[in-house]
């Protein structure tokens, strides 16, 4: 069956859309930021150890990037507003039911709900920007698209560590959930269907189950190597079920007529080493973000509000950083910020490999402040790279395949990384040798951005 191909959209109302995507994306990045300088109050007030807590951050991340192949699907069967809005729905109810939670086993399945109607969300909105800009100004408008997912992170941290310190860790999921259900009702009106669509579009279930078994393997063995054996159940038999579950998944996906993700896209060697760069800045990104609120709150002795605000300036950094590199992107390509974000990234983590219990928050503060630079030269200049270098028709198959093995990569580099800290003592020595370890793995993205980012320019 042809394509359904959905109506024109005028300027004003392509500006209408954007600005719903960044509110959004907005609302998205503030929940996720605030939970992460929340999580060591919440492993307090739940009584729940580092290994436990980091499911609350690694879980959501996984759900994500697990319910994030199937948009591929929607994206072609569903029309773009009732999708999208359903997304939104899903993460605002999501948050609310955080707010009630008064257990872990409830507070995790909240972060479930959020995480499938992020990860709905999420994938859409780079495919829409793509769809409203292909004509010119797609490096800009990503450029603020990285702005948005910035501009919470540069308040929410310190706005997160008041509201816990004086009402609890509930009150950042009643805000952030409000807020989501108000962008909710103001894309209602606003949101059009700006994706083609197609009824002959199918769903392979099996490849799906496949997927999410394979994924939530490699997680649990994981984030078990810092509380059990390496050959154990726990370990080494959830790594082989995950791993023999994912070996069947891509197999499949290359017999079938219909396969849940296109991994065919992967012989396009732009877009293989944009997913690749992306998946090890997320790695080193995720966990780097778990693992320092926890740090300096139980091992330092800051209070929730100063840790949120040591990580203040590298947000507002970030955030000041992203349009500037969209628009170096669109003038000069993808190499010199891929080589030089790489190489940033790993040369400002190696400071966080001498961390001590005494070590300044204020020094802290301004690597990490560096650190953002680096992330920001490399974050949304790689999706660009790598999601314009596909066919148009296979755009919503490649932002799929890319957000959701960047923010799987996250979820089991922040799994990886926590039980490195915990396996090393659960100290700041433990907390050194788990950057020590991601300063290799960005070492190792950077040797690739060396290598392998040769082109000047988009297609």
């Amino acid at each position: 069956m042809t394509g359904k191909k959905q109506t024109i959209i005028t300027d004003k109302q392509r500006t209408a859309i954007f600005a719903v995507l960044l509110a959004a994306c907005i609302a998205g990045a503030f929940a996720q930021t605030s939970l992460t300088t929340a999580l060591p109050a919440i492993m307090t007030s739940l009584n729940i150890s580092a290994v436990l807590g980091n499911w609350l951050t690694s879980g959501f991340s996984l759900a994500m990037g697990v319910i994030i192949p199937a948009t591929a699907f929607m994206m072609k069967r569903f029309n773009t507003k009732p999708l999208f809005l359903t997304g939104l729905a899903l993460f605002a109810g999501g948050l609310l039911l955080a707010a009630v939670s008064q257990s872990f086993p409830l507070l995790m399945a909240a972060r479930i709900v959020q995480a499938f109607g992020s990860g709905i969300s999420l994938s859409m909105t780079q495919v829409i920007i793509l769809a409203l800009y292909a004509e010119s100004g797609v490096g800009t408008a990503m450029g603020f698209y990285g702005l948005a997912v910035s501009a919470a992170p540069v308040i929410a941290p310190t706005i997160s560590g008041i509201m816990v310190d004086h009402w609890g860790w509930q009150s950042i999921f009643w805000v952030a959930g409000g807020i989501s259900a108000l962008v909710l009702v103001i894309a209602f009106p606003v949101m059009r269907n700006v994706l083609t669509t197609s009824a002959s579009a199918h769903l392979d279930m099996l490849s799906f189950i496949l997927a999410a078994f394979g994924f939530v393997g490699l997680q649990l063995g994981f984030s078990n190597l810092g509380v059990a054996p390496a050959f154990s159940w726990q370990v080494f038999g959830a790594l082989a079920v995950g791993a023999i579950c994912l070996a069947v998944f891509v197999a499949r996906q290359f017999k079938i007529d219909h396969p849940l993700l296109q991994l065919r896209i992967f012989a396009t060697r732009d877009f293989t080493v944009a997913v690749l760069l992306s998946m090890f800045l997320y790695a080193v990104l995720i966990a780097g973000s778990t693992i320092l609120p926890i740090y300096m709150q139980q091992m330092n002795g800051a209070t929730v509000t100063m840790s949120a605000l040591a990580m203040l300036p590298g947000s507002l950094v970030m955030a000041v950083s992203s349009p500037v590199t969209g628009r170096v992107f669109d003038r000069f390509g993808i190499r010199p910020l891929a080589i030089g974000g790489m190489a940033l990234l790993a040369v400002t983590m190696i400071p966080f490999g001498f961390l001590t219990s005494s070590t300044p928050i204020w020094w802290i503060a301004v690597v990490f402040a560096v650190r953002s630079v680096a992330v920001a030269m490399v974050m949304m200049p790689a999706a660009t790279w790598g999601l314009a270098s596909v066919e148009r028709r296979y755009a919503s198959d490649a932002s799929a395949l890319l957000t959701s093995l960047r923010t799987i990569a996250g979820a089991l580099g922040s799994a990886v990384f926590v039980a490195v800290m915990v396996a090393c003592g659960n100290n700041p020595s433990g907390v050194s040798v788990a950057f020590w370890s991601m300063v290799g793995v960005a070492v190792v993205g950077l040797i690739m951005a060396v290598a392998c980012c040769y082109r000047s320019s988009v297609n």
